[in-house]
């Protein structure tokens, strides 16, 4: 609920709403995926050129006066905010608002999406300026490259679950903004990558604890499997030969 008044909030700001654009797992479940995992962070980037001060006062005009003052954290290209609040039921709940004043960059377009909330405790909508999904999932392929982090397969998995996906879109986007950070990747490079993260006790142990724990996916989720999607369905659209060890793995994985 925090996270959806905060997004209506910021995006019925003119100053925020011009220059901010949402990106990342939340919004992957907010715009496009119904809610399978717990998130209390909302990724921004700043679209244009120019001083982020009017931007952050924007932001602290309309999240502030209900969640109060925000710890900031500052480096370079990056600003985050960092609140902290009890909720109705003295639970403590955490709100952070990231925001890369570095990164303007868009391989396919920003997108206006329609959002509304209902609630006993606030309802209101806004149009929220992201990316269509296919970026959105290149975005995440690189994060599953770059970091590691098994919510990060996870999403890519429950998207490829539950709505249609165009796989070489979301490779050739991953690749671009490969491109643009000046890295190149190779299909052997990523399929090894992940493959030794499935080995890592710790990117297998990140996402359990942030899967809503009524829903289906919870039980269903395998990171293995998820691992079998992406190296079948989007590796073989990298440039390059597969990893010599990676049809060995993938025997292993489906025996199992």
């Amino acid at each position: 609920m925090i996270i959806c008044r905060s997004l209506v909030e910021l995006y019925s700001h003119p100053v925020a709403a011009a220059n901010l654009v949402f990106r990342g797992g939340t919004a992957l479940f907010k715009l496009h995926l119904s809610p399978a995992r717990y998130s209390e962070d909302i990724d921004l980037v700043q679209k244009e050129p120019g001083p982020i001060g009017p931007v952050m006062d924007a932001i602290k005009e309309k999240l502030n006066p209900w969640l109060g003052e925000p710890r900031r954290k500052q480096s370079e290209g990056r600003v985050t905010l960092i609140w902290r609040v009890d909720s109705e039921e003295g639970m403590p709940l955490r709100l952070k608002v990231e925001i890369n004043s570095r990164e303007r960059f868009s391989v396919l377009g920003y997108q206006q999406l329609p959002f509304e909330m209902t609630s006993r405790w606030y309802s209101g909508s806004a149009a929220i300026t992201s990316y269509g999904r296919d970026e959105l999932l290149g975005t995440k392929l690189r994060a599953l490259y770059q970091r590691k982090k098994g919510r990060d397969l996870y999403d890519l998995w429950y998207a490829a679950k539950t709505m249609p996906l165009n796989p070489e879109a979301m490779v050739s986007c991953f690749l671009r903004y490969m491109e643009h950070e000046q890295h190149t990747v190779t299909r052997a490079e990523f399929e090894m990558n992940l493959l030794e993260k499935l080995d890592d006790p710790r990117f297998l142990g990140d996402i359990g604890p942030l899967l809503a724990p009524l829903l289906t996916s919870k039980t269903e989720w395998d990171a293995k499997s998820a691992g079998i999607y992406v190296l079948e369905a989007l590796t073989p659209l990298m440039p390059g030969d597969a990893w010599q060890k990676t049809q060995e793995k993938l025997a292993a994985f489906k025996a199992n």
